[in-house]
């Protein structure tokens, strides 16, 4: 590393810490308090999102607790192990009770849509006669 660039680390390091040092506040009785707020405050075209991973599911159960919501996706049927019984992928998914209720009221809007333009795939089961024929 170069000794510029070196500088120009040291002197970034020392940014950061002046500005840190600008949120901690001394209180009266001798304690401390850090402000974190400017530290999680950004752009509107900052944020990048990053899809890790994705699944299909087909069959949701939904639990309750008096902090959050959770939702477990299910990938039915599934396959049968070598012991005999059926293994399930799944994966829960945690969520505030607002974000919950954002989620809640969005979907049957989003499905609706989908239905009123024609776009909805929709399974329709055969009639006993139609089959046999």
């Amino acid at each position: 590393m170069t000794e510029k660039k070196r500088g120009e680390e040291l002197r970034e390091e020392r940014v950061k810490g002046e500005a840190l040092k600008k949120e901690i506040r001394q209180t009266g009785d001798g304690g401390t308090t850090l402000d974190l707020s400017r530290l999680y405050t950004f752009n509107q075209e900052d944020p990048v999102i990053d899809i890790s991973s994705s699944a299909y599911s087909n069959l949701a159960y939904v639990q309750a607790s008096h902090r959050d919501i959770s939702i477990d996706f299910l990938e039915m049927p599934g396959i049968r192990g070598e012991d005999g019984r059926m293994k399930i992928k799944g994966t829960r998914i945690f969520m505030s009770h607002s974000a919950a209720q954002k989620l809640a009221s969005a979907i049957p809007e989003i499905l609706e849509k989908l239905h009123s333009e024609g776009r909805m795939e929709a399974y329709t089961p055969q009639k006993e006669q139609e089959r046999e024929l």
